[in-house]
C-alpha cells in the first residue's frame, strides 16, 4: 500500500508533551535495486507511559510488511492513515517493531528523505525529512544509536556511506556484483541527523591529529572531475577543527569525518552526525572558480557545520521551536571563527549589514517572528534569518553583557550539563547565567526580562536624545525604547539591551568604551566634569554593533564626518558613514539632490583614497560600499526600489567622474597585490571592484576595457567584479564579458549559475523575455534549487524589471514560483518571500503585488508555501 502526506495543522509550543516511547536503537537495511530502494527498519521500542498508542510518521513509503517482535501484524493490529501508522495496543514491555517498505527516490523532487541527484542517491532528513525514508516519530527529542547496512550494485554505486565509524565495506558473498558496507554511529541522535550517500564518487583523503593524539580520518567525496576543487573546503575542515579545540576544547569524537558534495540541495549544507552533505557551490573552489567571498564563505559554512557536532548534535534541541538553540549558538560560533582568522572589526561589519538587510526587513514584514516562535504549520519556513543570525545577536549580546571569561565559564557548563540530550532556549540561557555566576558576582541584568528576546518578534528602536551644557561639561542622554507591533503581537515588553559606547573629542580622539544597560522604556545618564566646548564631544554608539536594534540620535553632518575619519570602532566609523551614504541616495531617489552634502562627502572621499589616506584597502573599500537596497527601502515613506536604483546609479557615475584622477592613481597602486592567493590581496581584489563600478559608471572606456579583460583572467573575484560594474551599462563591452564568462564556464554548474543570476539582473529593456529564455535554456537545471534561485532570485534584483510598472514582473513571478511547487515546496515557499514588503509600496504598486499575491493564493499550494502567501495577504 502507498500513502502520501496530508496536510498538517499549526503545530503549538504550548501542546508539547515528551513522546511516550523511547527507541534506544534502530538498525537500517537498505537494498537499493535499479530503481528502488527496499528498507527494513527495526526499532527497539520501550514504552513510557502505560497504554499508549505507537504514532509513526512516513510519507511516500509502501508497506510491504510490519511485526512486532517477529510477529506479523494485520489489519486489525495497526492503522495506515495518510502520514500516520498507529498501533493501538503496543505490548507495555520493551518490543521490537519491524517495518519493511519501499522507496521510489527518483520520483522524489523534494530534496528531502532519500532521493537522487544525478546517478547518486542522497538523504536531507532536517527537518522531517526522515519519514520519507522510515516509519518513525520523526522528533528531535527522541534519541536512538544507529546501525546501518547498506548494499548495492559495485559498478553503479561504489561508494556506500552513512553515520558514525564503518564497521566493515566488501562484496556479497555470492553475488560479486553488489556489496555492502555496515555503519554504527556510537553516540545517541535524533532522525534529523541520519544521513546516507550511495554513488559513483570520487575521495579527497586527509587527517587530523585531536589534541589527546586520535588521528582522523577525513574524507571528501565529490562528483569524477570535480577533484582539483576540494583542498579550500578541506583545509578550512582543519582549521575548524582546531579552532574548537583551541577555543572551546572539544574535540572530535569519532575515526572519521566524512563530507559529501551534492548538486541538487535544498540547504547550504548539513551536519548530519559525522556525514556532512554540502550544497556543491560551498565546496568545490579555488581562487580562479570563486571569489574572496565565496572562499570566505565556504570556509565559514565548513567551520559551521563542524560546529554542530557539539552545538546541534552532541547537544539537540528537544522541538523544532528550539532551533536557534543550535543554529544561533552555532552561527554565533562560526562568526567568532572567521572573525579570529580574519579581521574581526570587518566581520562584524558584514554581519551587521547582512542583519539590517535581512532580518531587519523580515521584522518589519508579515512573515516577522519570534526567535523561538509558538505556532507553525511547515517548520521548513523557519530556517529563517531570525533563526539563524538574530538568534545568534542574543548570545552576542549575553558575551557582551557577561565579559569574555564569565561568558565562556557558562559556556563550559552548557556543553558538560547537557551533553547527549535534546535541551531548551531555556536550559542553554540557565546554563549561561549559573556559569557566569560561579563566583557568585551580580549579573547586571535580569535574566527573565533578557528572555523576552527569544519571545517578541520585532526590530526595537532606541531614540536617543542628548541635552548638552556647554558652560559646565554636562552632558545628559536620554534613552527610550521601542518595539513596534508585529503580526500576532501588538503589545512589547522593554527588553535587556546592551549598548556600548563611547565620547570621542573635539579632534577625534578616543575615549573611553562603556556599557550601558538599557532595560526600561525610558532611561537618563547624565555625565558632569566633561571639558567645557560649545559643541558636545562626538557619540560613538552601539559599538562593534552591540544590540540587534535600530538606532535614533540627532547627530548633524559635522559629528558623523568626524565619526567617518576618526572613530576607532570599525563598526561605529563604518555607520557614521552609512547614515551620510543613505541621506545622499535617499535624497537622490526623491529627486531632491542635496548638493552640499555631496560636496562634503567628495571632500571626505578625496582624503580617504588619497595615497597618505587610509591605508588598509579592504577598511576603505567597506567605507566606500553603499548601504543594501532593502535597508534604503525601509526608510523611504513609500519604497521605491527603481528609483533607488537609478539614484545609486547616478551617485556612482558622479562620483566616478569628480574623483576619477584619484581612483585611477588608486588603482595603480593596488594593481601589484591583486594576484597574491586568498586570503591575501582580498581588500585589494575588494577595492579594485568598488573602483571599478564608479569608473565604469562614469563612462571610462578604459575601465570598460580592464573589466572586460578580467573576465578570462586567473581571479574569479575580479572576474565577477568586472561583471557588476559592466553590468548597469548598455555597453558592448556589458554583453561580450557575459558572453565570455558563459563560454567559459559552460561546462561548470556551480559557476554557471553565477552566470545566470548575472543575465537575470541585468537591466534591459527586455528583461522579462531573457529571463523566459533563461528558464528555456538547455544548461539550465529546473530540478536544482541554486539553479532556481539563481534566474529567479536574479529577477527579483532586478528593480527596473522586477518592479515593472504594469506588474508584469510581479505575475511572471508568481507563475514561476507555482510552478516551482509542483515539484520543491522549500526552494519555493523562500522565493515567495520576494514580495513580503508589498505594504511598503505606493498604492499603485501594492495593487500590482496583491494580484500576484492573489494568483499564488489561487493556485494549488503546499503546505510551506500557502502558509507563506497567507501571512503576506494578511500583512
Amino acid at each position: 500500500m502507498t500513502h502520501t502526506a496530508s496536510l498538517d495543522s499549526v503545530v503549538r509550543l504550548a501542546d508539547y508533551k515528551p513522546y511516550p516511547f523511547s527507541i534506544p536503537s534502530i538498525s537500517l537495511d537498505f537494498r537499493i535495486e535499479e530503481r528502488l530502494v527496499q528498507l527494513t527498519s527495526s526499532l527497539q521500542v520501550e514504552p513510557l507511559a502505560d497504554s499508549q498508542p505507537l504514532i509513526l510518521r512516513g510519507v511516500d513509503l509502501e508497506l510491504l510488511s510490519i511485526q512486532l517482535d517477529g510477529k506479523v501484524l494485520d489489519g486489525a493490529d495497526f492503522v495506515l492513515d495518510g502520514s500516520l501508522l498507529r498501533i493501538p495496543a503496543p505490548p507495555l514491555q520493551p518490543f521490537t517493531l519491524t517495518t519493511v517498505c519501499r522507496i521510489d527516490p527518483h520520483a522524489n523532487t523534494s530534496l528531502e528523505g532519500l532521493y537522487a541527484s544525478g546517478g547518486m542517491l542522497t538523504t536531507q532528513c532536517e527537518a522531517e525529512g526522515f519519514r520519507r525514508i522510515a516509519f518513525h516519530p520523526d522528533r528531535p527529542d527522541v534519541l536512538s544509536r544507529y546501525r546501518v547496512r547498506i548494499e548495492a550494485d559495485r559498478q553503479r554505486f561504489p561508494v556506500l556511506l552513512s553515520n558514525g565509524n564503518a564497521l566493515s565495506q566488501g562484496p556479497l558473498s555470492g553475488d560479486p556484483s553488489r556489496h555492502e558496507a555496515i555503519w554504527d554511529d556510537p553516540y545517541l541522535k535524533p532522525s534529523y541527523l541520519f544521513a546516507l550517500v550511495a554513488g559513483d564518487l570520487r575521495e579527497l583523503r586527509d587527517h587530523f591529529v585531536t589534541r589527546s593524539g586520535r588521528e582522523v580520518a577525513l574524507r571528501l567525496h565529490v562528483e569524477p572531475g570535480d577533484e582539483p576543487y576540494t583542498s579550500h573546503a578541506m583545509d578550512s575542515l582543519k582549521r575548524s577543527m582546531a579552532w574548537d579545540e583551541q577555543v572551546y576544547g572539544l574535540e572530535y569524537d569519532l575515526d572519521e569525518f566524512n563530507t559529501v558534495a551534492v548538486r541538487h540541495f535544498n540547504m547550504g549544507a548539513m551536519e548530519n552526525k559525522s556525514l556532512n552533505i554540502f550544497n556543491s557551490k560551498l565546496v568545490l573552489a579555488d581562487a580562479e572558480t570563486a571569489t574572496d567571498g565565496e572562499l570566505e564563505r565556504i570556509e565559514s559554512v565548513v567551520a559551521h557545520e563542524y560546529f554542530h557536532n557539539w552545538s546541534g548534535n552532541r547537544i539537540t534541541c528537544r522541538d523544532w521551536f528550539q532551533l536557534s538553540l543550535k543554529e544561533g549558538l552555532t552561527v554565533f560560533r562560526d562568526q567568532c571563527f572567521t572573525a579570529d582568522l580574519h579581521s574581526a572589526g570587518l566581520k562584524r561589519i558584514e554581519d551587521a549589514s547582512m542583519l539590517r538587510n535581512t532580518q531587519f526587513r523580515e521584522d518589519a514584514g508579515p512573515t516577522a517572528h519570534p526567535v523561538k516562535p509558538d505556532a507553525y504549520q511547515a517548520i521548513d519556513n523557519f530556517y529563517t534569518t531570525t533563526i539563524y543570525e538574530k538568534g545568534a545577536e542574543l548570545i552576542r549580546m549575553l558575551r557582551t553583557l557577561l565579559g569574555e571569561e564569565r561568558f565562556m565559564a557558562g559556556m563550559r557548563l552548557y556543553f558538560q550539563r547537557h551533553d547527549g540530550e535534546a535541551a531548551t532556549t531555556d536550559d542553554f540561557v540557565a546554563a549561561i547565567l549559573e556559569g557566569a555566576s560561579a563566583d557568585r558576582d551580580e549579573l547586571g541584568f535580569d535574566p527573565e526580562q533578557f528572555k523576552r528576546w527569544y519571545h517578541q518578534a520585532g526590530t526595537p528602536t532606541v531614540q536617543i536624545h542628548r541635552a548638552w551644557n556647554a558652560s559646565t561639561g554636562e552632558l545628559t542622554l536620554r534613552f527610550r525604547q521601542s518595539t513596534p507591533p508585529t503580526p500576532g503581537q501588538p503589545e512589547k515588553q522593554p527588553l535587556v539591551i546592551p549598548l556600548l559606547w563611547a565620547l570621542l573629542g573635539p579632534n577625534g580622539e578616543p575615549g573611553e568604551e562603556r556599557l550601558l544597560v538599557l532595560d526600561q522604556d525610558e532611561e537618563t545618564l547624565v555625565l558632569e566634569g566633561l571639558s567645557p566646548s560649545a559643541r558636545p564631544p562626538a557619540l560613538s554608539l552601539f559599538r562593534r554593533f552591540s544590540a540587534p536594534v535600530h538606532w535614533q540620535a540627532v547627530q548633524d553632518v559635522d559629528e558623523l564626518f568626524l565619526l567617518f575619519a576618526h572613530d576607532d570602532d570599525p563598526f561605529a566609523r563604518w555607520d557614521a558613514g552609512q547614515q551620510l551614504w543613505r541621506t545622499l541616495l535617499l535624497a537622490r531617489a526623491s529627486g531632491t539632490r542635496d548638493s552640499d552634502l555631496e560636496q562634503r562627502m567628495l571632500e571626505a572621499l578625496r582624503g580617504l583614497l588619497a595615497i597618505e589616506g587610509e591605508s588598509d584597502p579592504a577598511v576603505l573599500a567597506t567605507l566606500l560600499a553603499f548601504p543594501g537596497g532593502a535597508e534604503l527601502e525601509a526608510l523611504q515613506k513609500e519604497a521605491d526600489p527603481p528609483a533607488l536604483f537609478q539614484a545609486a546609479c547616478g551617485l556612482r557615475e558622479c562620483l566616478g567622474r569628480v574623483l576619477a584622477p584619484l581612483l585611477h592613481q588608486r588603482l595603480e597602486a593596488l594593481a601589484p597585490q591583486l594576484s597574491q592567493a586568498w586570503p591575501l590581496g582580498q581588500g585589494e581584489r575588494q577595492l579594485t571592484a568598488v573602483i571599478w563600478s564608479w569608473l565604469a559608471a562614469a563612462g571610462d572606456g578604459a575601465v570598460w576595457a580592464q573589466a572586460l579583460a578580467a573576465v578570462n583572467g586567473p581571479s574569479m573575484t575580479l572576474a565577477r567584479a568586472a561583471l557588476r560594474a559592466l553590468l548597469p551599462i548598455d555597453c558592448s563591452e556589458r554583453e561580450m564579458a557575459l558572453q565570455c564568462f558563459y563560454d567559459r564556464w559552460q561546462e561548470r554548474p556551480v559557476i554557471l549559475d553565477g552566470w545566470f543570476a548575472l543575465e537575470a539582473s541585468t537591466p534591459r529593456t527586455d528583461g522579462l523575455a531573457r529571463v523566459e529564455a533563461l528558464l528555456a535554456h538547455p544548461r539550465f537545471d529546473p530540478m536544482a534549487p541554486n539553479a532556481v534561485r539563481a534566474v529567479l532570485g536574479g529577477l527579483a534584483g532586478n528593480p527596473l524589471v522586477f518592479h515593472a510598472a504594469n506588474g508584469s514582473g510581479y505575475r511572471f513571478m508568481a507563475a514561476q514560483i507555482i510552478q516551482v511547487d509542483q515539484r520543491n515546496a522549500i526552494t519555493a515557499s523562500r522565493m515567495a518571500k520576494v514580495f513580503s514588503r508589498w505594504r511598503s509600496y505606493a498604492p499603485e504598486r501594492q495593487a500590482l503585488v496583491k494580484q500576484a499575491l492573489d494568483q499564488l493564493a489561487a493556485a494549488e499550494l503546499s503546505t510551506n508555501t500557502r502558509e507563506v502567501v497567507a501571512l503576506m495577504q494578511q500583512g
